[in-house]
């Protein structure tokens, strides 16, 4: 133990370098690691609520064709999808890219639409299917249950032959439309 906290060793031999250790593939030798440091939130980023979660974002999706093609509201409804998707400590359908998404919370909880304009998120979410950032594993509709989505990557090919959305990766309102064309 040492002022940088808690190290954990493996059985075997070990070089430090400088203040870190370095990983090695030889034969007999083993990997000593430190513990990470929990991240420290920053007032402008939290209230500080110890049970936050963030909602990370790179830039090369910020600057994509598929991002610029939502709407401001659709783009916060996936940064809140992200939030929700980090906030649920057990995964749905054990897919460890999950999460669920359902009138109490986009409604209720989030204060994202009003109760008499849940079109305008069934809209939305369809969006963020078809620009590829997210895919349908489980439509509630018809069940009374929660809709259960995973974060696609397929937003990366956007605007190209490659990209496709299948029909198992849309919404019960999504399959209707695409039945009556």
């Amino acid at each position: 133990m040492n002022n940088y906290g808690q190290i954990h060793i493996t059985i075997g031999n070990y070089y430090p370098q400088s203040q870190m250790w370095q990983k090695t593939q030889k034969k007999g030798c083993a990997t000593i690691s430190r513990k990470k440091r929990a991240y420290e939130k920053k007032s402008f980023e939290s209230m500080g609520a110890t049970a936050d979660t963030s909602a990370n974002i790179y830039m090369s999706m910020l600057t994509s064709d598929a991002w610029r093609e939502l709407s401001a509201k659709q783009q916060v409804l996936y940064i809140y999808c992200k939030a929700q998707y980090y906030g649920e400590k057990t995964k749905p359908s054990g897919n460890p890219s999950a999460f669920t998404m359902n009138q109490s919370k986009w409604r209720d909880l989030y204060g994202l639409y009003k109760k008499n304009d849940e079109k305008s998120f069934y809209r939305d979410i369809a969006a963020l299917i078809e620009k590829g950032f997210i895919v349908c594993l489980e439509s509630g509709a018809t069940t009374r249950t929660k809709s259960i989505y995973a974060f696609s990557d397929k937003w990366r090919q956007y605007g190209t032959e490659a990209f496709k959305i299948l029909p198992e990766e849309m919404t019960l309102p999504m399959l209707k439309k695409l039945h009556k064309k």
